[in-house]
């Protein structure tokens, strides 16, 4: 099967879909609340499976792609926009968390630790990278369908989720250590976005 080819038109086009997947709607907080509930329970019975499942689910990923994209097109209305939903579906998710901790208090402390114990620049270029991939795969005609995978290897809803344990359970070692994790997924993420979008424009604008 051949693919369309990409063109301007077609990128203006994508975009559009992808400020419709960033908006606070009731779709996009039963999801984030949905993600944040089943990765919590995921935590606590340290199933990989179930962490995985929630990373599917999470609809953060489509905000912070928008970022990126909305900064290097200078639309600073969905930029502002982008950043409200994701402040409001971190807002969600971290308010799940910290609810279901003193609801059920966490007992896999050992397993979160261990999380938190990978070299902070390693988070920062898989987040580059899947920023890259996440970009390219929504705005290529007819791959669409790698977001998935994209959305697990970036890992943004777990240490959001243990950012909420953290503050759940007032340690300064565990917020601080999965508020860093949190911000370098973002700021990788935005800049891959950033990045793949100048090299679309690019190939598009190259095209007769």
């Amino acid at each position: 099967m051949t693919r369309k080819p990409i063109t301007l038109q077609s990128l203006e086009e994508s975009y559009q879909h992808l400020i419709e997947r960033t908006q606070i709607d009731f779709a996009f907080v039963i999801l984030t609340v949905s993600a944040a509930g089943i990765c919590s329970f995921g935590f606590e019975m340290n199933s990989p499976a179930v962490i995985v499942g929630a990373m599917v689910i999470s609809p953060l990923l489509y905000p912070v792609i928008a970022v990126g994209v909305s900064i290097f097109w200078r639309d600073w209305a969905t930029f502002r926009r982008s950043m409200i939903s994701f402040a409001v579906g971190l807002g969600l998710a971290l308010l799940v968390s910290v609810l279901l901790n003193v609801a059920i208090p966490s007992e896999t402390r050992s397993e979160i630790a261990d999380r938190l114990s990978t070299v902070p620049f390693y988070y920062f270029m898989v987040a580059f990278l899947s920023g890259v991939a996440g970009t390219f795969a929504f705005f290529w005609p007819g791959i669409v369908e790698a977001l998935a995978g994209i959305a697990i290897s970036v890992a943004l809803v777990p240490p959001v989720i243990m950012l909420g344990i953290g503050i759940s359970e007032i340690s300064s070692a565990l917020i601080r250590g999965s508020a860093e994790i949190v911000g370098l997924n973002v700021i990788g993420m935005v800049a891959g976005a950033y990045a793949a979008s100048a090299g679309l424009t690019w190939y598009a604008s190259d095209k007769p």
